[in-house]
């Protein structure tokens, strides 16, 4: 019966957790901006809150009935999720409009938010081995939980994340919880109790519209959309359209920069016959186009909900006969592209996370030359300023500009508070309104009110000389310095200090030293947290870097890890190897695999045959991950199997042991290592933890 109950719960435990936690993943970036370290801190946080329940629950778990526990945390699990995405999406309403909140304050607020779920979820690990009550226990938690993650990755992934709402996302969780709780019930007495929560759950659905509203103050929120790729809110704000993509402004109906995008470039060519337009389009700068007639416009939108607001904009351009629309990442379909072109426009917001700075690199600035005429022109944008750069903003436009100047022969820089780049191996002019008057061509404001200040001679040769006089490391795909510069730039104006993450490292250091100073064993399993979350991490923005989105790879990459970490289990009992050396070899395993998936990581952003990228995407990319969760599901079991003490004890620590490590390992890359090291500073790591756990390691 026991055993039953211990099925039940934790399938019910890995269904939620590990699909809340992605829902939370999701509004956390919504509501600071979708990038790495909000990503690398929510989920750092929420292993390192989660490390501590499971302590808790060691503690606990021997000192009282473990059924119970169970029903009252089962019920916890099935209401705490609403409070903390109304929680999220209510943090704008405590923050002056246009305020960007600094490192310490999404760290403050993002703890207690996620404290009380995380350390009910994280103690009921050790709680559930304390009710099974049978032989190496700690091992079958860690499957049984895993079998729940797999459950949970798989229904949020093909099911959940397409056709339900988070707010919906999170009933199904909260009904399915309520039913565990029902198991665990003692009597039927709480019965009554549970329908009525569950009827309360089911009737919640109005809120998830009055919530949403919170997250954007002073607008109408017309629709928010979770795709595959993020989450689309559309907003108005008097007449004007507002398209944000994880609380990134992407556009808006009434974009003054349309008429610059379009005419800077076009401009250069006598005929543009054939133009790219990489996102954007839709919202005036394919009407611009239209103007020169081209024979063919390509206009490539990577979310199709996108395309989709073309009958709330008055002359979209689409229904032309010469644009032909395509959904899709705009860098893959450059990659793949048999199409010469005269013009390619990219019109995306600034470096602010992985998936963007992926379109200003050296690699990314190749591959455009590639399928330019040679007369052809490529046009891109940067935040700037009109007369004085600060430190960071300068550091980001010469990152960019030196890994452009390695590529095209002219580079030319119109000033401004956007700096708009024209790069081509042909020649450039700044004669802008001439060449435009020649044509015949008119605007409502490039011509007389911003190409006066842009193309003055004095400020064109200003911004070429400080662009040029020091040079700065290019931005590339896996040493992603513009990213690392936009982040010191929300530093210097969200008044963050750099002391802390001075703190953040230490504190992770000064952790992980005490846990191992409880032995060898816990030192491997910490190590190996480390190596798991700092490998998937690595594989999903080398995913990302290739393909261009990664909130559903996101949700693949949990699943599989999740698939693999209990057959390494399993494989770790039926193998005819003694635990410790298990130990041993699969630290062997991490450094092959951190070796061969960077020396891959640099043959695979240079892909350009189309059988290869779905080799990479669909076999080496998931092996490479599968690996990883197996080694780390062998080795915690084989330290389960070798540590002392009771079941609940051992189950608390190893998991302690597992959480504090990952979560060290996804604040430490998040927030440090990634936008500085770059990918191989994320391998380097690695390395050194791993080879440390072999030199510590007892042999015997």
């Amino acid at each position: 019966m026991n055993k039953r109950k211990f099925i039940i719960s934790l399938l019910a435990l890995g269904i939620s957790s590990i699909s809340t936690q992605l829902v939370v993943i999701r509004e956390m970036m919504s509501t600071f901006g979708g990038n790495e370290i909000v990503m690398g801190a929510t989920l750092g946080l929420w292993l390192l809150l989660a490390g501590a329940g499971s302590k808790l629950g060691a503690i606990y778990g021997k000192a009282l009935q473990a059924r119970k526990l169970l029903f009252f945390c089962h019920i916890l699990i099935a209401v705490l999720p609403f409070i903390q995405v109304a929680g999220i999406r209510a943090i704008p309403l405590f923050r002056l409009q246009g305020e960007l909140l600094g490192l310490g304050s999404v760290l403050g607020v993002s703890s207690l938010i996620l404290l009380p779920y995380c350390l009910v979820s994280g103690g009921m690990l050790p709680i559930a081995a304390s009710l099974l009550k049978e032989k190496d226990a700690p091992r079958k938690v860690f499957i049984a939980d895993a079998a729940g993650d797999i459950a949970g990755g798989l229904l949020f992934s093909l099911i959940l994340v397409h056709f339900f709402s988070h707010w919906s996302t999170l009933i199904i969780l909260g009904l399915i919880n309520l039913l565990a709780a029902f198991v665990m019930a003692a009597s039927s007495v709480a019965l009554p109790v549970l329908i009525l929560l569950g009827i309360g759950l089911s009737c919640s659905a109005p809120a998830d519209r009055i919530t949403q509203s919170w997250h954007f103050p002073g607008q109408e929120v017309l629709t928010v959309t979770n795709t595959r790729y993020a989450q689309l809110a559309i907003t108005r704000s008097g007449k004007q359209l507002n398209v944000l993509q994880d609380a990134l402004p992407l556009f808006s109906t009434e974009k003054p920069d349309a008429e610059t995008l379009a005419h800077l470039p076009l401009s250069q060519i006598e005929k543009p016959d054939s133009v790219l337009v990489i996102s954007g389009g839709i919202f005036g700068t394919i009407r611009e186009i239209l103007r020169y007639h081209p024979k063919q416009i390509d206009y490539v939108e990577l979310d199709p909900a996108i395309i989709e607001l073309a009958p709330l904009i008055h002359d979209h351009g689409l229904d032309d006969p010469a644009v032909h629309l395509h959904t899709g990442d705009g860098r893959l379909f450059v990659k793949k592209t048999s199409m010469q072109y005269h013009v390619v426009i990219c019109d995306l917001p600034d470096p602010e996370n992985i998936q963007l700075n992926r379109f200003y690199t050296e690699e990314f600035f190749r591959e455009v030359r590639d399928i330019l005429h040679d007369d052809g022109v490529f046009c891109f944008t940067l935040s700037g300023s009109a007369n004085y750069m600060g430190k960071e903003c300068l550091l980001l436009n010469r990152s960019v500009y030196t890994a452009a100047k390695k590529v095209f022969t002219n580079v030319l820089v119109f000033p401004g508070d956007t700096h708009y780049y024209l790069a081509s191996d042909a020649r450039l002019t700044s004669d802008i309104a001439q060449v435009m008057a020649d044509r015949g061509i008119t605007t409502k404001r490039l011509v007389h009110y911003e190409l006066p200040i842009m193309t003055d001679r004095l400020r064109l040769d200003q911004l070429k000389k400080i662009l040029s006089q020091e040079t700065e490391k290019a931005n590339h795909d896996l040493s992603p310095f513009a990213f690392g510069h936009i982040l010191n730039l929300w530093a210097e104006k969200s008044g963050s200090r750099s002391i802390l993450l001075v703190v953040l490292f230490v504190l992770a250091i000064g952790s992980a030293i005490l846990i191992s100073t409880r032995g060898a064993v816990r030192y491997v399993i910490l190590s190996t947290g480390y190596a798991a979350i700092g490998m998937e991490l690595f594989l999903l923005l080398l995913f990302q870097i290739i393909y261009g989105y990664a909130y559903l790879g996101m949700c693949a990459f949990v699943t599989l890890f999740m698939i693999g970490a209990p057959l390494g289990a399993c494989f770790s009992a039926r193998w005819k190897y003694p635990f410790r050396k298990q130990l041993l070899a699969c630290d062997l395993v991490w450094l092959l695999l951190a070796i061969s998936t960077y020396m891959a990581a640099y043959v695979g952003i240079n892909l350009r045959q189309w059988l290869l990228i779905l080799l990479m995407e669909y076999l080496l990319i998931p092996l490479a991950l599968f690996v990883a969760a197996m080694a780390g599901g062998c080795q915690f079991a084989a330290a389960a199997a070798i540590s002392r003490g009771d079941d609940v004890e051992i189950t608390g620590s190893l998991y302690l042991a597992d959480f504090v490590g990952a979560g060290c390992g996804s604040l430490l890359i998040g927030l440090i290592i990634l936008p500085w090291g770059g990918i191989q500073g994320v391998v380097l790591s690695i390395l050194v933890l791993k080879t440390f756990s072999l030199m510590v390691f007892p042999k015997t």
